[in-house]
């Protein structure tokens, strides 16, 4: 094809450097600037000369035409380049008739018109065929004429294209585009699996389709990355249905594909194909001798350097003969080393010129030794510079790895075993080759600093320096030694070597010597054969971490195993058979002989290559290949990890041949340049040869000869998989016709097919191959293998290439003919093949949907949000189609594209909303975890894109999160995400990086200190890139697969000391509880009514009207809530607008309506202290609104729906954490404009000064929490909050001066917050209680830190004053609750402590202190006496912050109002109170010195001030509330009289004004004291105890404790409950009985644990015993079983449909359901038969036989694995049967009990536990013969129990509860159930694990919930 490379060079003047012939010669690879190719797009006529790289070398030009190389430079782009020869295309061809018309299209396809059609074709086909045979002999009217190929190809393409031909070349002119074409402008390619032509040119000579660079294609993908197809036949079936709808496309416009190939199916990871067309089947025959092959470098002189782009590899004939003739001629020594060697490296595909995948040579020689030694090729190149120690340990540690990430389950495993990466990487490469290489390449794959001396500088220090093997640049090039760059010297060649000219040659004649030709094959079975896998690989240490990673990404290179079989030996002759007789011992003369012998080896030596001695180490035993290295029991431990991978072929268990050991002559025969070699075997000493014997040498072996070619015969009959006919030449041809070639593409297809099936035994096959030799080769593979076909590919391959018929070789295009009429259908054609009523590929019945989904995906542009929305909604209405029949194969082929459409801006959110439950209810929560967390909290983390995120707010898609991903991983992983929005939008990366632990500044941070309660993500990080969270979770958008993937490692929780997170969770009277989505919580209604448009609001309504109740169940359901208004929905809805703006700013309004704009709770703030932006788009600011309101409302339903514990451990504490998020950085701690100048000091009253910005951030996370408080009563305020707050202002460890950090000074800040919240909430007596702990663990510590000499504020005076006013605002909201008394005798040290602070700052004012250094970071610290006597540490650095904030106006501001406000009393508990009344009075003459009084700025308030009508649920207390001292008037405290006494300052008359601001009220937000509602919610008795113990837990204990705590009763039932199954969130549970009920029953905390429940649901339709129920996971139905099975609807109560045994008197007997994604339902029947029902279905799916003639009983218990892959049946008479779901077959029968077994539960590891009559419970592991752990109940059988993670919890009928472990070492723990808690017999168990809790039914009909 050299004739294309000069044409394409020629028409369309590119530069000969930027072109390069592609692998194979079928077509040019072009680098040309994009601006050039957008050009030839637009048909610019014609199109100018190609710019040229300016500024790139060639070197660097040759790398970048390499397909493995993806960065380009910036504006540059690769394209292919195809060429049809014109003088090529002169032959007449057939077009025959009008292909199929198109007036169908677009049309469903009937039954009715396949048959019309198939008939119609029948009958032509019948009639030419029939005609051909009788009537054309003796028709003699003239032919009708024959078009020309050339005009037929043109158009053709034109058509297909939708483009016209460009005039190109010489003398090309500007004609009309009309002329040239059917249309002028540029249509879209007729269809979109054809890979579209970015131009069509003709010049006067060719025509040229330029396609764009094809990054993959099916080639790579078998050959290198083969686990993307593997464990799916659904993927092949996918990608041939893509090819045949392109193939449909060509052949209706006229065109053929081709003799199509795997090379020319382009895919992408998320397997979308695209057919490229074979355009050279088109160019006739003839001729073709004319053009003479391109030399490559197997041909070129042994001293010339090859040409980099001509001579890229060997393109001879190397197919499968010519490959065993080629191995024939280099065991016989008729080829050369180096020859047979390119040759294997270009089999495997490897690229001349491409640095990642460049020809690979041996070491021959060992450089690093003087004079050189021959390496041993026993060994690879890694192994030797490794060693043998680095390697197993290398292998070790990933193997530990790979077991401890649960066996490298599901897709890529991070860890697998290996010793190798690969054996040329693209950096050695660039090393190696340094010199030639230019800077910038260097610079940009090596190292980006340019070190020129780093290079290794000489062959002996390269070759120690790395552990790849060489280049064949180093046998042929000399240039390779010589530098280009100035500043890096030439390569040293080794001391015996004069030039590179000569190591060349030398090197090339050590390639070719006898002692590496021996031992060659080792060196091949390391690099390309059966050492590359298997237990030869480990005992090798070959292990390639390529071939066993099961990776699924796609690559174009990689290491390739071209051999399963020993490769033969070469033979070099018998080692005795040496030019010289072998030494006959003579006493008399052998002194002599052996002297000359001595002289001539060294005469001889002297005159090889300049003295060059190659010592050639004999082989020792140790390297018998026969013998294992380190033992068999050795090598089978070390393979146990690569047991569990599965590899793409399968090695053979083989010996290694044993080896030759050297004979040791010292002239080496087949070296070109005289080398010698030193004997070490050559005789034997003449002592021991006296009797005058012949001793023959070392190792002579005459039946060697015999035993290499026995060895060599089964290689090839093994290997090379016999011997084929060659064809005989084809006859002479007929007229060509079109339908002839469309034929052939239908055989070209079959070939193709076949080859993906065979892909590890069609790499002998050149690649470039012709059809025919493909064609012979599959066939045979075909025949030969047949058991190896896919089942659904079997018929393909057989209709396509006539497997059972004999076939003749044509020439008239096709390669043999197909029959009129086979099976009642026409010849093959895509059209066929892609019919649903073609029984020729079984397609399964979900591709043409899924089809269309995936071209509307690919076919629309997505540029903003509402192009992202339509998208997305569009998609979404076809995706409910798709997964009503798909499979789980197809869902890894659909879940790629969900999940780019999650990870995309414009259409995360959307795609969240739409598509998450639909796909997430199909995948099962083990794999939404898996494949959709990520995603989902990329969502939640992107603060870029506000529009349209309060979806992923509202209550029911939250509902969906908990449902379909499980409640434990949604509250553990999802949850901290979805309530950072509250902190406001742009805290939620800083938040997020908050969560892993502590910050940059947090030294000594909240992760560190104490207990740590509310650290709570300790285990979730999400630092670095989205594609490195801490979750553990992958990247799966280069391929999903469902098969064998290990579970999501479960994050560790947050809690470590006294506060951790619990589980019991209450529900909600919600629809959304069970996890059907209703309407119900559309996000705030009042507010997105008018935001939102119509259409939106439309689409929403009715993209969850299908989730929704019907409308008789919602008034039901609104019935029903009325019952727990007051409970949980009650309060939601009174509470909600009260608590959510708590603020001390905000006015009482809802968010949605407040004036203060919410966005400013979300300013710009990255805590770097940057001015905040206020947003002008008014639209954002409701968004932001509408965002937070729907936020709040979220939390507020959560709150309710998951009850007391669950809210306390999840909810609470990540609220907590937030709190103090949200007062960091500077901004945050900035006053609220006011519209006066007033200071901050001035304005509002004493304990409720003007807000800083954090206030108001904080409102919303405050008001959830006071609203969770609300919902369960006080205990939540002071067993969480308060010492949660305790914690936070904790000093840090360590005494001495200390500076806080930032989240400390936060940390402060909203601990202050928060407390004066709780007071605010406490009743009196509550108060009095804790009064005590509130001083000395909040207000002492707190104080401490503010008036430390010598601690510092990150945020300096400015924080240091926010946490003064604050502290001093709590202070005296408590005064004012408790009276003047009450002050004196517990808060007399709190006021004292402050007040003592001016006195300190006014003796150091006094004393003039001043820093002698003026840098404030480097404070010193003193020792200064005080008046007091006492000595105090005093930072230098801090007088000028402390001076800041203890000013003047800041000791008027808080001794006036005290002073008014204790009267009398604040003398005696204020030591320094002359101090501070004088510091009052300076202030008070400097600020007014006109006598106006500032405490006036405050108007005196309203006596009777009106109530905020929406504080409906709060009652006031009146007239005397109980408040120690003052009285509560409306919104103002009354002071009695006789305490207002004057104060230091002066007359009464002031001090009316004092208290009037100290008493202003600006709504019930700054009232006083405000009664927490009563709720039934509410906890008392055993819940309250329950709960005060659970908060305590540590969460890393994962051990189930049992208290025998009764929380809840359940009574309806009228006999026995034989069995409970609670809901997958916890909050609702199914219960089935002999009354032959079932009944659904709430699990909301009511009353103190004595209260009974009601059923929510009854279900009444079944006739016998209920003995099994269960819910299906995908579907959310129940499915109940009494001998038949009902399915039903648990929100209507509505059957759904029932499965009635086969036979009345077989019933069921035992019943399992599938887990997600399958949709299966197990039944087994009474004569011992196991069937599978489809819910979505009608009929069986499968149905297999248990019994197997053994009479086992009755089948009582069935189990799945939770993969869905295997099922367990036990029998009635103790017998167990382990069957494959996927085949059917019985994988392991036993008898495992003496008794009937009970019950069967299987889990995740292939553990099953059994229990059974005989009193045992038992543990198995699937496949393994003796039990795991064996447990014995001595009294009674364990009739019932349930899994608890590595726990069983068991209930025998004596009401005993059992804890036993499923780990090491076993251990078992039993409690007798109290008849106190429990009445009756146990007779069913159920655990909630999230919540801990036990449900436990009764045989009187009673179920009891304990914990």
């Amino acid at each position: 094809m050299e004739g294309l490379l000069q044409s394409v060079e020629r028409d369309l003047s590119i530069d000969p450097r930027q072109l390069a012939l592609a692998p194979g010669g079928a077509c040019v690879v072009a680098l040309v600037p994009l601006r050039w190719l957008a050009s030839l797009r637009e048909r610019k006529l014609p199109p100018g000369p190609c710019p040229r790289a300016e500024g790139l070398g060639e070197a660097e030009i040759r790398t970048l035409l390499q397909s493995s190389v993806q960065r380009l430079p910036v504006g540059w782009t690769r394209v292919e380049i195809h060429g049809l020869k014109k003088r090529k295309l002169a032959y007449p061809l057939a077009l025959g008739s009008s292909p199929p018309s198109e007036e169908h299209s677009g049309v469903p396809e009937t039954l009715t018109r396949f048959m019309r059609d198939t008939a119609a074709q029948n009958y032509r086909n019948l009639w030419h065929g029939a005609y051909h045979a009788h009537g054309r002999p003796y028709n003699h009217s003239p032919v009708a004429p024959e078009g020309c190929a050339l005009s037929a190809v043109k158009q053709a393409l034109q058509k297909v294209y939708g483009c016209p031909f460009l005039q190109v070349g010489r003398g090309s002119q500007c004609p009309s585009p009309a002329r040239e074409g059917p249309s002028a402008s540029r249509a879209a390619t007729v269809c979109p699996n054809l890979l579209r032509a970015e131009a069509l040119l003709e010049s006067p000579d060719m025509l040229y389709v330029v396609y764009p660079h094809v990054q993959y294609c099916l080639h790579d993908v078998v050959t290198f990355s083969p686990a993307k197809l593997s464990n799916s036949h659904a993927k092949v079936l996918f990608i041939l249905f893509q090819v045949l709808q392109a193939m449909d496309a060509c052949h209706r416009q006229g065109l053929a594909c081709g003799a199509l190939s795997l090379r020319h199916v382009a895919v992408d990871e998320k397997l979308c194909s695209q057919l490229q067309l074979d355009l050279r089947a088109y160019e006739s025959p003839e001729g073709q001798e004319e053009e003479k092959p391109v030399q490559n470098i197997v041909e070129a002189e042994p001293l010339r350097a090859p040409q980099p782009r001509k001579g890229e590899g060997p393109r001879d004939s190397v197919g499968q003969e010519e490959l065993r003739r080629l191995v024939l001629d280099w065991v016989h020594g008729r080829v050369s080393n180096f020859h047979y060697l390119m040759q294997l490296n270009w089999l495997a595909g490897r690229r001349w010129g491409d640095p990642n995948y460049h020809p690979v040579l041996p070491w021959v020689v060992d450089f690093t030794t003087q004079n050189g030694r021959f390496r041993d090729l026993r060994k690879s190149k890694f192994r030797l510079n490794k060693g043998d120690k680095q390697l197993d340990f290398t292998y070790e540690m990933t193997r530990q790895a790979f077991v401890a990430s649960g066996g490298g389950s599901g897709g890529e495993a991070p860890h697998v075993p290996h010793h190798i990466s690969d054996v040329l990487s693209d950096i050695t490469y660039y090393v190696y080759t340094a010199r030639r290489t230019p800077r910038a390449v260097l610079c940009g794959h090596v190292r980006a600093q340019w070190e020129p001396h780093e290079y290794p500088a000489s062959m002996e220090r390269m070759q120690g320096w790395t552990p790849d093997e060489c280049i064949p640049e180093f046998y042929t090039d000399p240039t390779i030694f010589r530098s280009i760059h100035p500043d890096m010297p030439d390569l040293d060649v080794p001391a015996w070597c004069g030039s590179g000219e000569e190591f060349v040659e030398v090197h090339r004649a050590l390639l070719e010597s006898r002692e590496v030709s021996q031992d060659l094959h080792h060196w091949i079975d390391l690099t390309f054969g059966y050492k590359l896998q298997g237990k030869e690989a480990v005992k090798e240490k070959n292990v390639c971490l390529h071939l066993v990673d099961n990776h699924t990404h796609l690559t174009s290179y990689g290491v390739v195993q071209l051999f399963d079989q020993p490769h033969p030996q070469r033979l070099v002759g018998p080692p005795a058979l040496a030019p010289e007789p072998p030494f006959i011992p003579r006493p008399l003369i052998q002194r002599v002989r052996e002297t000359t012998g001595r002289e001539d080896i060294l005469g001889q030596l002297a005159d090889g290559a300049d003295g060059l001695v190659l010592e050639a180490t004999p082989c020792e035993a140790s390297w018998d290949g026969d013998r294992p290295l380190g033992g068999d029991e050795d090598l089978e431990q070390g393979t146990e990890a690569l047991d569990s991978i599965s590899l793409a072929g399968k090695a053979a268990d083989q010996p290694c041949p044993s080896s030759l050991q050297t004979s040791g002559h010292p002239f080496p025969s087949a070296s070109t340049v005289r080398l010698g070699r030193r004997s070490k075997a050559g005789g034997v000493d003449a002592g021991e040869g006296d009797d005058g014997r012949i001793v023959l040498p070392e190792g002579f072996n005459p039946l060697q000869a015999l035993e290499e070619l026995e060895k060599f015969g089964n290689f090839l009959a093994r290997g090379l998989r016999g011997r084929m006919e060659a064809p005989e030449d084809p006859p002479a041809t007929p007229a060509l016709k079109l339908a002839d070639l469309f034929q052939r593409d239908m055989q070209a297809l079959g070939v193709l097919v076949a080859e993906t099936v065979f892909a590890t035994r069609v790499r002998m096959l050149r690649p470039q191959a012709p059809l025919w030799e493909r064609f012979l080769t599959v066939r045979g593979l075909c025949s030969r293998y047949p058991k190896e076909i896919p089942i659904p590919l079997q018929p393909v391959l057989e209709t396509l290439l006539q497997l059972s018929e004999p076939v003749e070789p044509l020439v008239t295009g096709r390669l043999f003919a197909y029959k009129p009429i086979s099976w009642g259908l026409p010849p093959p054609s895509p059209t066929q093949l892609l019919s649903p009523y073609s029984s020729v590929v079984t397609f399964p019945s979900y591709f043409p949907s899924l089809y269309k989904f995936i071209l509307l995906y690919q076919m629309r542009k997505v540029e903003d949000e509402v192009q992202g929305r339509e998208l997305v909604f569009q998609l979404w209405q076809q995706v409910e189609g798709i997964l009503q029949e798909i499979t789980p194969e197809g869902l890894e082929i659909l879940l790629p594209f969900v999940l780019s459409l999650m990870s995309e801006a414009h259409t995360a959110v959307y795609t969240a909303w739409y598509l998450f439950e639909p796909i997430a209810r199909a995948l099962g929560p083990k794999n939404a975890n898996k494949y959709l967390l990520k995603p989902l909290v990329g969502a939640y983390e992107n603060p870029c894109h506000l529009h349209g995120r309060f979806y992923l707010y509202t209550d029911c898609f939250v509902a969906q999160l908990m449902v379909r991903l499980g409640l434990q991983a949604f509250l553990s992983h999802l949850l901290p995400h979805v309530l950072q929005v509250l902190a406001g939008v742009d805290t939620s990366q800083e938040e997020t990086k908050c969560l892993g632990g502590t910050t940059e500044d947090e030294e000594i941070g909240e992760g560190d200190e104490g207990p740590g309660p509310c650290t709570f993500g300790e285990a979730i990080q999400m630092e670095g890139d989205p594609g490195s969270s801490g979750l553990g979770l992958l990247d799966y958008t280069s391929g999903v697969s469902f098969h064998e993937q290990a579970d999501l490692a479960e994050s560790e929780d947050f809690q470590e000391g006294l506060y951790v997170s619990g589980s019991p969770q209450t529900p909600e009277p919600e629809a959304v509880s069970l996890g059907r989505l209703s309407d119900k919580s559309s996000p705030s209604e009042a507010s997105l009514g008018e935001d939102r448009p119509g259409d939106e609001a439309e689409s929403s309504q009715h993209l969850k009207q299908s989730e929704g109740w019907d409308e008789e169940e919602e008034e039901q359901a609104a019935e029903d809530e009325e019952d727990v208004a007051g409970q949980g929905g009650g309060v939601g809805e009174e509470e909600e607008e009260d608590e959510q703006d708590s603020s001390p700013v905000v006015s009482e309004l809802p968010l949605a309506d407040t004036d203060v704009s919410v966005d400013a709770g979300i300013p710009g703030d990255d805590g770097n202290g940057e001015e905040e932006e206020d947003l002008a788009d008014q639209s954002e600011d409701k968004e932001q609104r509408i965002l937070l309101d729907t936020a709040c409302k979220m939390v507020h339903w959560l709150s309710a729906k998951l009850g007391p514990t669950v809210t306390s451990r999840y909810v609470a504490r990540n609220l907590l954490r937030l709190l103090t998020s949200c007062y960091v950085g500077a901004t945050r701690q900035q006053f609220m404009g006011s519209s006066s100048d007033a200071s901050p000091l001035t304005s509002g009253n004493i304990y409720q000064k003007r807000p800083v910005l954090g206030d108001v951030v904080s409102a919303p996370v405050l008001g959830c929490l006071m609203h969770v408080a609300c919902l369960y009563g006080e205990p939540v305020l002071t067993y969480q909050y308060l010492p949660y707050i305790s914690y936070l202002v904790a000093p840090g460890g360590g005494g001495g001066p200390s500076r806080l950090n930032s989240r400390k000074e936060a940390g402060l800040l909203a601990a202050v917050t928060l407390t004066q919240k709780i007071i605010v909430y406490l009743c009196d007596t509550t108060l009095m209680d804790i009064l005590p702990r509130i001083s000395h663990e909040v207000l002492l510590p707190v104080l401490n830190s503010l008036t430390s000499l010598v601690t510092g504020f990150p945020g300096g005076a400015q924080a240091r004053t926010v946490l003064c006013v604050k502290t001093i605002s709590l202070i005296a909201l408590i005064c004012l609750r408790i009276g003047q008394e009450m002050v004196q005798q517990h808060l007399s040290e709190t006021v004292a402590t402050f007040f003592q602070v001016f006195s300190l700052v006014h003796e150091l004012q006094c004393q003039a202190l001043r820093p002698e250094a003026p840098s404030p970071s480097e404070g010193r610290v003193l020792e200064v006496p005080f008046s007091d006597g006492q000595q105090r540490s005093v930072d230098l650095a801090l007088l000028d912050e402390l001076q800041k904030v203890f000013t003047l106006e800041m000791a008027y501001m808080t001794y006036v109002p005290f002073s008014c406000l204790l009267g009398d009393v604040i003398q005696k508990i204020v030591p320094n109170h002359v101090l501070v009344g004088q510091l009052a009075e300076q202030y008070l003459e400097s600020a007014s010195p006109v006598g106006q009084d500032p405490m006036n700025l405050a108007p005196m308030p309203s006596a009777s001030a009106e109530q905020d009508p929406q504080s409906r649920g709060v009652n006031h207390d009146d007239g005397n509330s109980g408040t120690f001292g003052s009285v509560l008037v409306g919104n103002r405290i009354q002071i009695p009289v006789d305490t207002q006494s004057a104060g230091p300052l002066g007359p009464s008359s002031g001090v009316t004004g004092c208290v009037g601001s100290l008493c202003e009220m600006g709504g019930e937000e700054n009232s006083l004291k405000r009664d927490l509602p009563r709720c039934t919610h509410g906890l008392s008795g055993n819940w309250l105890a329950y709960w005060q113990y659970e908060i305590g837990v540590s969460q890393h204990d994962a051990h189930f404790h049992f208290h025998q705590i009764r929380l809840q009763s359940f009574l309806g039932h009228s006999g026995a409950v034989k069995c409970v199954a609670p809901l997958g969130s916890e909050d609702f549970f199914l219960s089935g009985s002999k009354d032959r009920t079932v009944r659904l029953w709430p699990l909301y905390n009511c009353g103190d644990g004595t209260s009974e429940t009601a059923p929510r649901l009854l279900y009444t339709h079944h006739r016998k015993s209920i003995f099994f129920v269960s819910q299906l996971e995908a579907s959310q139905q129940v499915v109940s079983c009494d001998g038949t099975v009902h399915i039903w609807d648990p929100f209507t109560g509505k059957t759904v449909r029932t499965v009635e045994a086969w036979d009345s008197r077989v019933p069921w007997t035992a019943v399992a359901v599938m887990p997600a994604p399958h949709t299966s339902i197990t039944l087994a029947s009474a004569d011992s038969t196991l069937r599978f029902v489809d819910c979505r279905k009608p009929g069986l799916q499968h149905e297999f036989r248990l019994g197997g003639g053994l009479n086992a009983g009755l089948v009582r218990s069935l189990a799945v694995s939770p993969s869905g892959r295997s099922v367990v049946a036990g029998f009635s008479s103790g017998f167990m049967v382990l069957l494959d779901t996927r085949t059917g077959l019985v994988l392991r029968g036993w008898p495992a009990h003496e008794g009937d077994i009970l019950q069967i539960k299987a889990v995740e590891g292939g553990t099953l536990i059994s229990s059974s009559s005989d009193h045992s419970l038992t543990i198995w592991k699937e496949l393994e013969q003796k039990p795991t752990h064996h447990y014995k109940s001595p009294s009674d059988p364990i009739h019932t129990f349930d899994l608890y993670g590595s726990e069983v919890v068991t209930g025998t009928v004596a009401n005993k509860i059992g804890v036993c472990s499923l780990a090491e070492p076993p251990s078992q723990a039993t409690t007798k159930l109290s008849s106190e808690n429990f009445r009756g017999t146990l007779t069913s168990l159920a655990v909630l694990p999230t919540k801990r809790h036990l449900l436990l039914g009764s045989d009187n009909g009673a179920i009891r919930l304990l914990a």
